[in-house]
């Protein structure tokens, strides 16, 4: 099936595997360099994602094309019934082509395969297309306490969804 732009059969979402660590690494250290800085937290979690959210029964995925990956996301676990999206990162040179959709259509897919009733995530305004992106997912604007806090220094809103079937 494809999307809108006819690129979706040709995304692939994959699970973490050690050869790809440098994927996670790289891609977000390049959005995070053109935005903002990296910060200690960054460095930590970019640096070894098995033990800092693997471990703890989170997952990082990667999105690739014909081979390549283009980018990549993790779900952090807080409790049994919230995750948290994270480090979504898609190559420049891949934006606009699904990806970004791709990645959380896969990670919504994920959270509720472990349970989880609530999917939040922190980002910042200037992200506007992310933003946009995130609201069309159904992700809406919410309290900073629903994410509990934050390790950045840069500006943070939140935003969440639900995953409970409604009614």
């Amino acid at each position: 099936m494809q999307d809108r732009l006819g690129q979706e059969s040709a995304i692939e979402i994959i699970d973490f595997r050690p050869r790809f660590a440098k994927y996670f690494r790289d891609l977000n250290y390049a959005w995070l360099e053109r935005y903002f800085e990296i910060e200690p937290y960054d460095r930590i979690v970019l640096g070894d994602p098995q033990n800092q959210i693997i471990r703890h029964g989170g997952c990082v995925m990667f999105a690739r094309i014909q081979g390549e990956v283009v980018g990549t996301c993790a779900l952090l676990k807080h409790t049994e019934k919230k995750y948290e999206l994270a480090k979504m990162a898609v190559d420049e040179s891949s934006r606009g082509r699904g990806v970004g959709r791709k990645l959380i259509e896969a990670s919504v897919q994920r959270a509720r395969s472990l349970g989880a009733e609530n999917l939040v995530l922190a980002t910042s305004r200037v992200l506007e297309a992310a933003n946009r992106l995130y609201l069309s997912c159904g992700f809406d604007y919410v309290d900073p306490s629903v994410i509990g806090p934050l390790p950045y220094r840069r500006e943070t809103i939140v935003m969440a969804r639900s995953l409970q079937p409604p009614g």
